[in-house]
């Protein structure tokens, strides 16, 4: 489909893995970088960020030092467009952790940021965090400027959204998802993303995460300009149905794609490639090629500060 439209293949801002190799293992190498890598841009996802989520503190720093190698390997730094940080600033309340284990989660903190981001080589580029944690904006506010600050796994409303876009916030993390199933109907992560204009936010079209109605509910809120896709993909993407860990997590990853925590009723990330998600996506009633190209390529390449080709 991307060749139809005229770009080398698909952007993708939150990459956990690729067959096998996960980007968040105590085992991770840099051959098995590059072979997630190579095997990603096969599949027909351009460019992309890996995502280290909440694991130890020690396994986290192992991975982004292995992720920032490969950032400055020439093999790799025309696809690996550098690491998108999903924790551990982020909210550990049932629902908004998602797939990431609450003892592992700590208040943001600009240290420990800093800290990350030297072991990574300064090759961290998206920061997931729950804004309304203490010391979130104090955070968002010292390195907005140089990394996209997203808010994600979150129990943030209006109000704190609002604040922490003031402080330099620019995105949303897999909005409709990293929340409880039951929220306030007015003051909430969805309705505060789509009443705020200066957030863009992802959206994981794998057919799972999604209804149909949500997605087209976003773009006429939103718009394809304030949209992008994300794969969300595991290192399950390409394996057989069974029983896996994620990060330190049991999960199950069924026939039909469908990827959950084994013990509790949350999905646990995404078995479908980027250009999966992008034709699913192109299956919805009103859905253009100029959509496609704004979400699933021009749009995160302008997040980075990327310069998209024409489409």
């Amino acid at each position: 489909m991307h060749e139809s439209i005229g770009i080398p293949g698909w952007i993708d801002l939150q990459v956990n893995g690729h067959a096998g190799v996960s980007f968040s293992s105590a085992e991770l190498t840099l051959e098995g970088v590059a072979e997630a890598t190579l095997g990603l841009v096969e599949q027909g996802t351009h460019g992309f960020l890996a995502t280290v989520i909440t694991t130890p503190r020690e396994v986290m720093s192992h991975c982004l030092s292995v992720l920032g190698e490969a950032c400055e390997d020439p093999r790799l730094s025309k696809h690996l467009l550098g690491i998108h940080l999903e924790g551990p600033f982020l909210s550990a309340a049932p629902g908004a952790k998602g797939a990431h284990p609450a003892e592992c989660m700590v208040p943001p903190s600009l240290a420990l940021f800093q800290e990350f981001q030297r072991v990574a080589g300064g090759h961290i580029r998206l920061l997931t965090l729950a804004p309304e944690l203490p010391g979130a904006l104090e955070l968002v506010a010292a390195i907005g400027s140089e990394v996209v600050c997203s808010a994600g796994h979150s129990l943030a409303g209006y109000r704190e959204l609002r604040d922490a876009v003031k402080a330099g916030l620019r995105m949303g993390t897999h909005l409709g998802n990293g929340i409880p199933s039951q929220i306030p109907r007015h003051d909430n992560l969805v309705i505060g993303q789509m009443a705020l204009p200066e957030i863009t936010s992802s959206l994981i079209t794998d057919g799972f995460h999604l209804p149909e109605g949500f997605i087209r509910a976003c773009l006429a809120a939103k718009g394809s300009e304030r949209l992008v896709v994300v794969s969300d993909q595991t290192h399950l993407a390409g394996l057989p149905p069974g029983e896996y860990s994620l990060g330190i997590a049991p999960v199950v990853l069924e026939a039909n794609g469908f990827l959950h925590m084994r013990d509790e009723p949350y999905l646990a990330g995404s078995s479908r490639t980027q250009a999966e998600c992008m034709s699913h996506l192109a299956t919805i009633e009103g859905v253009t090629e100029r959509d496609l190209y704004r979400m699933g390529y021009e749009n995160p390449l302008k997040l980075l500060g990327e310069t998209p080709l024409r489409g």
